[in-house]
């Protein structure tokens, strides 16, 4: 079957330098990325959703990021959509929990 795709010039360029140096036709590499998606689970079925806050939540495109999956458990209902205020609140509950691996509850005299 044809198809036909309107693509940004600067993205198909890309493709078509990156398939020229592998040596596929870009056709090849529109099949590859199609089959993939196809197989792949849809979209939010690999990772729980966030806990909403008062309002049924969104999926969004990072429902599926693996560095998310590291950082959930640190995000908190209400929590500041502030890059910083993210970073601080992983860093803390990265180092709390480094902190008790480190010095287990059991091993104070």
């Amino acid at each position: 079957m044809k198809a036909t795709l309107d693509l940004p010039d600067e993205l198909y360029r890309r493709v078509k330098a990156r398939s020229a140096l592998e040596g596929r036709p870009v056709r090849a590499v529109a099949v590859e990325l199609f089959e993939r998606w196809v197989e792949s689970p849809p979209a939010g079925t690999r990772t729980p959703a966030l806990p909403s806050v008062g309002r049924e939540r969104q999926p969004t495109r990072f429902d599926n990021a693996a560095w998310l999956d590291i950082a959930r458990r640190y995000i908190k209902p209400g929590m500041s959509h502030d890059l910083g205020a993210m970073r601080e609140a992983i860093a803390e509950g990265w180092s709390a929990e480094v902190a008790a691996k480190l010095n287990p509850p059991d091993s104070n005299p």
